[in-house]
């Protein structure tokens, strides 16, 4: 009786759970954990702010300055006669930057923070996802920027201001969620985050940031293969939101973003929940 008791209240540290119940398990834990998530985003962003004199002011003041340079480059300079092509360049910068900065951090996520994690145990998914939140919390906040923008240039207000969130949220989820894959594995191999960094600029240019869907599909089947790029539905649902327009997308475009955002979710917190325990031995 003394050994059945004593084996029903001894409960592991770190469970071990399947790979197939890893998306269920990550969702429970950050349910479970939902505050401590929270205090770690606001942890990182105070970390981030905390020294600056005008602290988060920066969150609309950096994007602000970004939209008068892209204005005076491609509007004063270059002449173009779009005049809203430095906002669309704005918005996909600040979009991208949720994805990119969202992936780069949730690479390096546990070997960033080996010492924490060697001090205590708590669900070691805590640290990518609110990695990831800080960046998506970031981000919306410098999307503010696009209200006076609308004023100015006078777009219809519409309902279609909500694809700004939306597409921020996407973005943010689709880098988090593509980094779990590899989390674990830069544990033992720090090549990984380095090679990650690289991803993230070449990326850049492979996405519509500098360019739109519409300039895509005036190139012919060169630029309709190009808008299978996922990050092609997030950045021009934001661009959408602001000229008021309905999304008009091929198919096609929309269903790789919703397919690599779906995968990615599955099989990172697959992957993760399967190699953590093993990844945190190389700390």
């Amino acid at each position: 009786m003394g050994e059945d008791r004593g084996d029903s209240i001894l409960n592991p540290v770190a469970p071990i759970v399947p790979p197939l119940k890893g998306p269920i398990n990550v969702i429970h834990s950050i349910y479970l954990n939902r505050e401590l998530v929270w205090a770690m985003v606001k942890r990182n962003m105070r970390t981030r702010y905390r020294t600056a004199s005008l602290g988060y002011l920066w969150l609309v003041l950096e994007p602000s300055l970004l939209a008068i340079t892209y204005y005076f480059l491609f509007i004063m300079l270059a002449g173009n006669p779009d005049e809203l092509y430095p906002v669309w360049v704005l918005v996909g910068v600040i979009v991208w930057s949720t994805f990119g900065k969202s992936l780069s951090g949730t690479v390096s996520s546990i070997s960033s923070n080996a010492q924490t994690i060697n001090m205590a145990y708590f669900p070691r998914i805590i640290f990518p996802v609110s990695i990831t939140g800080g960046h998506i919390i970031t981000s919306l906040g410098s999307s503010l920027v696009v209200l006076p923008i609308i004023i100015y240039f006078g777009t219809p207000v519409t309902l279609n201001l909500i694809y700004v969130p939306i597409g921020v949220i996407m973005a943010g989820i689709m880098g988090g969620s593509f980094g779990l894959i590899f989390a674990s594995i830069n544990c033992k191999q720090r090549d990984i985050e380095h090679l990650f960094r690289f991803i993230v600029r070449a990326g850049f240019f492979f996405s519509p940031v500098m360019w739109t869907a519409e300039m895509a599909l005036e190139r012919g089947t060169m630029g309709e293969a190009a808008l299978y790029n996922p990050m092609t539905t997030p950045i021009t649902m934001v661009r959408h939101a602001i000229d008021g327009q309905a999304l008009s997308l091929p198919q096609y475009a929309v269903f790789s973003s919703i397919i690599f955002l779906l995968a990615s979710m599955i099989i990172g917190s697959m992957i993760f929940t399967k190699y953590e325990r093993e990844a945190v031995k190389f700390l």
